[in-house]
């Protein structure tokens, strides 16, 4: 009896919670000045969903990022939460968030997922979220076909990816960038807010898929209402 509760205290030391990444890819363009607000406060709702999501499934241990876009280049693209864990998370403040310029999709996508590849091991899960108001119109160093095909390769290794998008047909954009899961939302105070419900919800039902070890092929109806 000695012996074997050892065993089963040792089993719950050792125990490892499934990492979670939830890597939001956000639009920093003069457009979204139109929005800020409920930008702010739509992505501290997705936040809280997060935590609450960790609460809910005490065997994931949830990350974020969060990584923004403006201007021309990489050079516009700026990493404001670095695989932070929830816990740690603060809010989402005009500090971090300051609209203005272009909208470099491309080098963003590009420059996020492939600088946190290198911190994904085997067994992890990784939900990647790309929110814009419009077209991709001052990439420099990647292009639509070299994101497509970056993103085809992560989704070969389990990644999930969402694309969220207003003033565009989101699911064809998502299409051509072989992404299943997309959501149109309007670019309006009560659309974003409707938009960040639907996406929190939508973070949820990943916690929950993953926790049952679901096939990441299997999340591609991340948006659908249940």
């Amino acid at each position: 009896m000695i012996w074997g509760g050892v065993s089963l205290l040792r089993k719950i030391k050792t125990h490892k919670a499934m990492n979670i990444y939830n890597v939001i890819i956000l639009d920093e363009s003069g457009s979204m000045s139109s929005i800020y607000d409920q930008a702010l406060s739509g992505i501290n709702e997705v936040l809280s969903g997060i935590r609450k999501n960790q609460e809910e499934f005490p065997d994931q241990q949830h990350y974020v990022s969060i990584v923004t876009f403006e201007g021309h280049g990489i050079a516009g693209v700026k990493t404001r939460r670095d695989r932070v864990p929830i816990e740690k998370v603060g809010e989402f403040t005009r500090k971090d968030y300051r609209p203005g310029g272009c909208t470099p999709l491309y080098d963003a996508m590009g420059k996020a997922l492939n600088e946190l590849e290198g911190h994904i091991s085997d067994g992890d899960r990784v939900m990647a979220t790309i929110i814009t108001d419009g077209y991709e119109n001052s990439s420099e160093e990647y292009s639509g076909k070299t994101v497509k095909a970056l993103v085809s390769r992560l989704r070969e290794k389990g990644w999930t990816f969402a694309y969220i998008g207003a003033n565009q047909d989101a699911v064809e954009v998502a299409r051509d960038l072989n992404i299943g899961n997309a959501l149109n939302f309007d670019a309006t105070a009560e659309g974003v807010c409707k938009m960040s419900v639907r996406f929190r919800k939508a973070g949820r039902k990943f916690a929950a898929a993953s926790a049952c070890l679901a096939e990441p092929e299997a999340m591609s109806d991340l948006f659908d209402e249940d």
